[in-house]
């Protein structure tokens, strides 16, 4: 008798923690994720890829799961295992030699992971990331733009030194100290920047001058932009 009662009350118990809100823990699943470098007739060295990057994100952008393999030219598969069944982005990234990023590329819709089984396979296309150059811009001497009357600064880049690639005018106090980075500019192209500061009239006081900037896919090209004097009216940008 004593021991039909405890059975009935353990099953009593069990019952009282599911009502309480305990949940079994999610399953998990694998996810075979698949990559092909442009339109798939590049090779890994083609595009100068030596590694890939697989990231899998959940819903705010965290990552829960990642790995990173030698880009093969034989085998595009990427198996990672033991995700939590839900809904996730796949990022995959190209990387140089230098682990820079190159290439990018990710799923174009949220993927399911259902759980005891390998998910996929999702093919995910890799993309070159276009060149970019980050301007820092500052001046030679100490000094801040009211010190040196400087109100607008002027940027202009150009490729292969004529068609104007980028024009953008900014107050002084906006961009002095602050990055200004140039975007979708191309790897076979060679830049020349100007940057002119002028004073409460619209006259060039200060200018600093750069040709044949190289740029290439991944981290961008940094250049220091420091401003300075001109001997009266500088020349336009």
């Amino acid at each position: 008798m004593q021991s039909r009662i405890r059975g009935v009350l353990g099953v009593a118990a069990l019952i009282a923690m599911t009502s309480c809100g305990e949940e079994p823990a999610a399953g998990t699943g694998d996810l075979q994720v698949v990559y092909r470098v442009g339109s798939g007739s590049q090779t890994c060295e083609d595009a100068g890829i030596a590694f890939v990057e697989v990231e899998v994100l959940d819903s705010s952008d965290t990552v829960v799961a990642d790995t990173t393999v030698v880009c093969s030219p034989d085998d595009q598969s990427v198996i990672l295992e033991d995700i939590v069944e839900g809904s996730y982005n796949v990022v995959v990234s190209g990387l140089n030699d230098q682990n820079a990023i190159i290439y990018s590329g990710e799923t174009s819709a949220p993927v399911t992971v259902a759980p005891d089984q390998t998910n996929g396979p999702e093919t995910v296309v890799l993309d070159q990331l276009k060149p970019s150059i980050m301007v820092w811009i500052g001046f030679a001497d100490v000094g801040g733009c009211e010190r040196f009357g400087v109100d607008e600064i002027v940027v202009v880049l150009y490729e292969n030194g004529s068609s104007s690639e980028f024009d953008e005018t900014y107050a002084c106090s906006d961009r002095i100290e602050e990055g200004l980075l140039i975007e979708d500019l191309s790897a076979t192209s060679t830049y020349d920047l100007r940057v002119r500061g002028t004073n409460e009239n619209g006259e060039y006081t200060y200018e600093f001058d750069e040709d044949g900037i190289a740029v290439a896919a991944g981290p961008p090209t940094e250049v220091s932009a420091e401003l300075s004097s001109c001997s009266g009216v500088c020349s336009a940008p």
